[in-house]
């Protein structure tokens, strides 16, 4: 073996200094390069996975937002059908309202209107038997050639009476 060795040039003096070196630069390598590296590995795993965990709060912040949202859009959603229902309920049941005031007030118009024309009529009438209470009288006096003070009263009256019997009915 040592033939071998003579013959591939290999110095056991050499390799052994090459040796210690390679464990030197091993030692100072670790101490000084691989720790190091590995502790700024560690950090930044760890920062990447409080990133990951806080990004997972976010989403499930965000879904639980989104989740309110729409529950309180659908709330509102209802409460507003509710509010135009009763909007509709309040317009129909205020409409009816003035409808039956107009009604009271047409009924009451007419009423008003019904009594002005009876008192009409009744004036109208009794100006008509005024005046056929003079015919009569002048017709009398004239058939008669009576003087107008001995008329008798109570013909002119029942004239006048027939005579709004007859226009009456």
């Amino acid at each position: 073996m040592s033939e071998l060795v003579n013959q591939l040039g290999i110095d056991w003096k050499l390799l052994l200094a090459q040796g210690v070196n390679f464990l030197i630069l091993l030692v100072v390598l670790t101490k000084f390069v691989y720790r190091p590296l590995m502790k700024m590995v560690e950090e930044r795993r760890k920062r990447i996975e409080f990133g990951v965990k806080a990004g997972e709060k976010g989403v499930k912040i965000i879904n639980d937002a989104e989740e309110e949202k729409a529950e309180i859009i659908k709330g509102a959603n209802t409460e507003s059908i509710a509010i135009i229902s009763e909007a509709e309920k309040n317009a129909q049941k205020k409409a009816q309202e003035i409808a039956h005031q107009a009604d009271l007030k047409a009924q009451g118009t007419l009423r008003e209107a019904m009594l002005l024309v009876e008192r009409k009529e009744k004036e109208e009438m009794d100006r008509v038997a005024g005046e056929a209470r003079k015919l009569v009288k002048e017709a009398i006096i004239k058939t008669v050639q009576l003087k107008p003070e001995q008329v008798d009263e109570k013909l002119i009256e029942e004239a006048v009476g027939s005579f709004i019997l007859e226009r009456g009915a």
